[in-house]
């Protein structure tokens, strides 16, 4: 982080990293890439279930009101995958201490575990990509990715 009298990056650099984050989201996020992991992780998830489950495991315990505008989609879409994840024991609903006739989503041990593998699937995607890298240069790349996420978790 530049502070006083230190020299900042230039306007280059900082538009090579913008570039090259919107390149790793759009990877990241594809539906090949996410039927990939699916595949990989041996569940069998649509990618609207694998999308919510994991939407749910980082803001939990959350209404899905609150997930809807995070993902930016009408709550009616989310009801089905979150009806099928209940029914498959991945999510329990509870209601919510602050508003009774509202409810709380959070994920169950049996949806850890399912995140869990899709996690490990995820991190196979990513280590085949990285696979010819020298790995003092993976090092380098996940020392600054962390800086980078820890810049993104403070500025909220």
């Amino acid at each position: 982080m530049a502070h006083a009298g230190e020299e900042r990056p230039s306007r280059e650099a900082v538009d090579g990293v913008a570039a090259a984050l919107a390149t790793v989201g759009n990877w990241m996020f594809s539906p090949a890439t996410r039927r990939r992991i699916m595949a990989s992780s041996g569940l069998e998830l649509s990618l609207g279930d694998y999308t919510l489950l994991a939407q749910i495991s980082v803001h939990a315990p959350v209404r899905l009101s609150v997930l809807a505008e995070l993902m930016e989609v009408d709550k009616s879409t989310l009801s089905p995958p979150a009806k099928r994840l209940e029914q498959r024991g991945f999510i329990e609903r509870r209601p919510d201490p602050a508003d009774a006739r509202a409810q709380l989503v959070s994920v169950t041990r049996a949806g850890k575990l399912a995140i869990g593998k899709l996690w490990k699937a995820r991190a196979a995607a990513v280590a085949d990509l990285l696979a010819d890298w020298d790995p003092a240069d993976v090092e380098q790349l996940a020392a600054g990715l962390g800086a980078l996420s820890e810049a993104i978790k403070n500025s909220r």
